[in-house]
């Protein structure tokens, strides 16, 4: 037997029960989101989904949420490994009340929620990777993906995508990512109920979306600098046009990264692809 199949047949094994919407939905105590769940046993992207369902004229707080994608994405256009009930894969529309240039801070609110859902769930604290990634041990446990649409008006709506590593065996991960990722249940030695854990995450998610749209993403700054992994750490971001060298210093009151480049000069990153060197 093909070792693919050999794995399909074990993480099979090994996954739960298929998600519980209706007990999620029972029980979450949120204001804005979660007021509408669409469940999918299988979907290409639940972004993608969710971007249509946007388009057409859904309200903010509807969730898409697949127990697998067979195109999942991360940042950049990479591929989201998505095998079915063992981790959770949803996507939330937000239509905020923000300026398009703060939108990006969507991504920095949700990463804030994440980390301080996750400390619930581990024996020891998450690391945030500037802007999406949430780590520990250096190894990749969650990733946000968020697309957006605007005018010079101002936002339509965000699609905030997230995918959590939640009860994926690391002996059953694709070699591919083995070496760089890991779960909630490698860290914990435990299996975590997915409704338990989305209920949270959506609570989270929905007291931080309301804080930086009240009184802006400086409500939640210093949470995000508490999480934030690569202060004082070289590293390597690849811009549109370029490759930059530096410290990173921590992010400015707009949440760009701030980098001291090797010139000793203090630069704002936007948006880039970070990697810490070794």
């Amino acid at each position: 037997m093909p070792a693919s199949d050999l794995t399909a047949k074990s993480l099979a094994a090994s996954a739960g029960l298929p998600l519980d919407v209706d007990l999620i939905r029972d029980q979450l105590a949120a204001k804005r989101l979660g007021t509408q769940f669409r469940y999918f046993v299988a979907i290409d992207s639940t972004n993608s989904y969710a971007r249509r369902l946007a388009e057409q004229g859904a309200a903010e707080g509807e969730v898409v949420i697949a127990e697998s994608q067979t195109q999942g994405r991360g940042r950049l256009g990479r591929h989201w490994v998505s095998p079915p009930n063992v981790n959770l894969y949803f996507s939330i529309i937000l239509r905020p009340k923000l300026p398009p240039a703060e939108a990006p801070q969507i991504t920095l609110m949700a990463a804030v929620a994440l980390a301080e859902t996750l400390e619930w769930f581990l024996p020891v604290p998450p690391v945030i990777k500037w802007p999406n990634d949430i780590l520990v041990d250096g190894k990749k446990l969650a990733g946000i993906l968020t697309e957006m649409s605007c005018d010079a008006e101002g936002v339509d709506y965000v699609i905030l995508g997230i995918g959590v590593n939640l009860n994926y065996p690391l002996d059953l991960m694709p070699d591919e990512i083995r070496q760089r990722a890991t779960s909630v249940f490698a860290l914990s030695k435990k299996k975590i109920s997915r409704e338990a854990f989305l209920r949270r995450l959506i609570q989270d998610l929905d007291r931080c979306y309301g804080e930086i749209q009240g009184t802006g993403f400086a409500a939640i700054a210093s949470r995000w600098e508490s999480y934030f992994g690569l202060r004082g750490q070289r590293v390597r971001i690849e811009l549109l046009d370029q490759v930059v060298l530096g410290t990173a210093q921590g992010i400015d009151r707009d949440g760009a990264l701030l980098l001291e480049d090797d010139q000793g000069n203090l630069q704002r990153v936007i948006a880039g692809d970070v990697t810490l060197l070794e």
